[in-house]
């Protein structure tokens, strides 16, 4: 974006710089949050920067990525417990026959 927009968006008479930052910040949210399949790396992460403003961005971020990654594949720790080959409970999502 600060490619695209060098000088800023300017919007109703107000101007947001880009702060390049704030992509990575929310990127690495939504990465770690589709790697485990939790939504609480937002909130680690919102907590980490302390900027309100950055909050809907990296919850929307990692919920959008949550979805997507929950539609292709397992966990990484469901991923690991079936390497290691561990008890675990069955699956009990709503397309699963009993």
């Amino acid at each position: 974006t600060a490619v695209v927009l060098p000088e800023a968006i300017h919007a109703n008479h107000t101007i947001f710089h880009v702060v390049p930052g704030s992509y990575a910040v929310a990127g690495a949210a939504a990465m770690s949050g589709a790697a485990t399949h939790t939504i609480s790396t937002a909130m680690i992460v919102f907590e980490l920067t302390g900027q309100i403003g950055y909050l809907f961005p990296t919850i929307f971020s990692v919920i959008v990525a949550n979805v997507v990654a929950q539609s292709l594949q397992p966990s990484l720790y469901e991923s690991l417990i079936q390497i290691k080959r561990l008890p675990c409970l069955p699956d009990l999502s709503w397309d699963h026959p009993p």
